[in-house]
């Protein structure tokens, strides 16, 4: 692990690459967050509590830049798009430790989500701070035009909480496409008046395309489209915006936001708890996530891989997969691990047409 860590860590300082390889090491084999079972973990001789203050120092240490560490993994995944595919985000929050939430855009992948960036907020409910999405959104902005090509397509597949006029305005100025869902509470003009979306008939199992419409009375915007989708045996139906023709494309390309969900199940009970923390800063649940994301990056990528090149079942079942990427990622570690074999380090995946 440390020798592959400082091939993709060349310039940082040896003790700040030993000290990350080994919280990626204890996420992976105590799949908790807390700094004293990933130090009951690590394969080193001393007191539990010097090696628990050891990770501390590390998620402490205002040198270990988030955005810095994290470059070579975002490489990988930006550096595998060819020019004619679409860039997939998915915008999202999880809740995080006991008093903050965690607002990441991440690439859609294989039914996962895979982290380009985050930001950890203070507060427990509610809508995140727009100026925090669009902070977050221009990191990604940036990292897109240097190592994608301009020619690939940008969309953006988000919730309610992304689909306020400000955002919208942000996307299409940026040249992004969306779809985004609001909410059954939001006005359009209707008929000659402003109804809410929730007001307007529709039946489960029906689905209306509207034409340009003007999207609340308080901002009154005029450049999004919209389809009203109730698919039969949902409890609600969705209300989504886009910048395009809306029709099935639309509701295809939503429906990719649902991984996120899966996502967070890999990251909390299917993994490493991370909303299970005790940390209160938000610093240091940034460096947090940075070991977490790194780990989660590359267990589900060498599912992938192993998926690809056939070695599937050699941890799953021979006649179908039962097993997630991220779980098959996970069990042909142990696997190697087992029989004495080397492990890769890999963040590059394989992106479908």
């Amino acid at each position: 692990m440390l020798t592959e860590m400082k091939e993709f860590l060349p310039g940082e300082r040896i003790t700040r690459v030993r000290n990350m390889a080994l919280v990626v090491t204890g996420l992976f084999l105590a799949e908790s967050v807390h700094l004293a079972d990933l130090a009951k973990k690590l394969p080193l001789s001393g007191r539990l509590a010097s090696l628990v203050n050891r990770l501390r120092r590390f998620l402490k240490n205002a040198d270990v830049e988030v955005d810095r560490f994290y470059r070579p993994v975002v490489q990988a995944l930006l550096g595998s798009f060819e020019p004619w595919q679409e860039v997939r985000l998915l915008p999202g929050t999880t809740k995080v430790g006991f008093d903050h939430r965690v607002l990441t855009v991440s690439l859609a992948y294989r039914k996962r989500a895979l982290p380009l960036c985050w930001s950890a907020c203070t507060g427990r409910k509610g809508h995140l701070q727009i100026e925090e999405q669009i902070r977050l959104l221009r990191r990604v902005r940036d990292l897109l035009e240097e190592m994608v090509s301009e020619e690939c397509a940008v969309w953006v597949m988000g919730d309610s909480e992304f689909g306020r006029t400000r955002l919208l305005r942000w996307m299409r100025d940026q040249g992004w496409h969306y779809a985004v869902r609001a909410s059954g509470q939001n006005q359009i003009r209707w008929k000659g008046q402003w109804r809410k979306l929730g007001d307007i008939p529709l039946q489960e199992g029906q689905t209306r395309k509207v034409g340009p419409v003007r999207f609340t009375e308080k901002h009154d915007y005029q450049k999004a489209r919209l389809i009203m989708h109730w698919a039969e045996g949902e409890d609600e139906p969705w209300y989504l915006l886009s910048d395009q023709s809306v029709g099935r494309s639309t509701l295809r390309r939503y429906e990719k936001r649902m991984w996120t969900e899966e996502t967070c199940g890999d990251l909390k009970g299917h993994g490493v708890e991370v909303e299970a923390t005790n940390l209160t800063c938000a610093d240091r649940i940034d460096r947090l996530m940075l070991g977490v994301c790194w780990t989660y990056v590359w267990l589900l990528v060498l599912g992938s891989y192993v998926v690809k090149r056939g070695w599937r079942p050699m941890v799953d079942r021979k006649s179908r997969r039962d097993k997630s990427y991220f779980r098959i990622g996970g069990d042909f570690i142990e696997l190697c691990f087992s029989r004495g074999n080397p492990l890769r380090i890999r963040f590059r995946p394989y992106f479908r047409k």
